[in-house]
């Protein structure tokens, strides 16, 4: 199949599963067409059409980064702002025969990208437990330029051989093929905690929206002993935002309130203080970019003290700006109202959306001068 009529067939694709009902079933249906082709197109004529999310979007970003589609895909889709697009669009283009350095130069950017807040400048990553994209694009890039049927019959050889090892099953779950799920799911009835561990990672970077309800199980999990708990939540979260389904949002939602509630403060909580959970929650929040999740973001703009990294602001600020135009309004409000520091934060991500300083030049206090000298 050439590349323009290949090219033609992932908008076919995309009109064909938009008539599905679960945004869950269009992503699965999806990469199942996209594994195959050259198959015909069943129709699916029983929902009337709907507009396709983030969620498909991003698994048409993982198809073109395991050489399933051409990389022109990448210029038919809104440009990346959620860190997992920014890392499938690099491996898309080093497949493609791009220049890994220059890919690893960008990738470096976006993790270093700073925010202008009442406190200052500050890096998002400096409050997160987040793998940098860097490194996870240096664990694919060896399987990124080898042709993808070979890189799966050698990595599944060896997670047969070596069940425990985190590499091989992290590696395997980035080559996105759909008949790997089953075998992710089942290794984690072996695996020990640490191997627990990146089997959650890579279902979430596998990117099957079957694994929302694994990631689920695991978010809430409370037969756990607190240290493997805070890091199994944080796993988990991580790879909900990285599936960007819509469903996903009122989890998250929900689980920023039961952390709060159920585990910090709590015995044991030091742990949390080390692992701040919410954190990951609202970092994940960001990746769905979806607005149903901005009131909850917003509303953690004022938090400086929540966690032993200064605070939950800092996250949410960055979970918005990923977010972009869709959070624009409810920031705005913020900006306006009466609470000097969420209003100060709200000011430094519309900043970074765009906005000149001279916009909010007429606010007063201490944060918004903090903001403003640092944009």
């Amino acid at each position: 199949m050439d590349k323009p009529e290949r090219e033609s067939r992932v908008g076919r694709v995309g009109a064909w599963v938009t008539k599905l009902r679960s945004e869950a079933h269009q992503v699965e249906r999806a990469r199942a067409a996209w594994e195959a082709p050259e198959g015909p197109l069943a129709p699916y004529d029983h929902a009337p059409p709907r507009r396709s999310g983030l969620a498909l979007e991003r698994a048409a970003r993982g198809a073109a980064s395991v050489g399933l589609l051409p990389v022109g895909v990448l210029a038919e889709l809104p440009a990346a702002r959620a860190s997992e697009d920014v890392l499938l669009s690099a491996l898309a283009r080093v497949r493609a025969g791009g220049a890994p350095e220059e890919e690893r130069a960008r990738l470096a950017q976006f993790d270093q990208r700073t925010l202008s807040t009442a406190f200052g400048r500050r890096r998002p990553a400096q409050a997160l437990s987040i793998t940098p994209l860097v490194d996870r694009f240096d664990l694919c890039l060896p399987d990124a330029r080898a042709p993808r049927p070979a890189a799966l019959e050698r990595l599944r050889a060896q997670v047969e051989h070596d069940p425990v090892a985190s590499e091989p099953w992290l590696r395997l779950g980035a080559l996105r093929h759909p008949a790997d799920f089953d075998r992710l799911l089942a290794a984690r009835d072996r695996a020990g905690r640490r191997g627990d561990h990146a089997l959650l990672e890579a279902l979430g970077t596998h990117g099957d929206p079957r694994a929302l309800a694994v990631l689920k199980g695991a978010l809430h999990a409370r037969d756990v002993d607190p240290g493997r708990g805070f890091t199994q939540r944080r796993l988990a979260a991580d790879g909900i935002g990285r599936l960007a389904l819509a469903a996903a949002v009122p989890l998250l939602c929900a689980a920023l309130r039961d952390e709060r509630a159920d585990f910090e403060g709590r015995p044991g909580a030091g742990l949390g203080v080390q692992y701040p959970v919410r954190a990951n929650l609202l970092w994940a929040l960001g990746e769905t970019g979806s607005a149903a999740a901005v009131p909850d973001l917003v509303s953690h703009l004022g938090d400086s003290t929540g966690s032993a990294f200064g605070g939950f602001y800092l996250p949410a600020m960055d979970a918005l700006w990923r977010i972009g135009g869709p959070a624009r309004s409810a920031l705005e409000r913020c900006a306006a109202g009466p609470d000097e520091l969420p209003a100060a934060n709200a000011v430094g991500v519309l900043l970074a959306l765009g906005d000149p300083p001279s916009r909010w030049s007429r606010l007063r206090g201490d944060g918004i001068r903090a903001v403003l000298e640092g944009a």
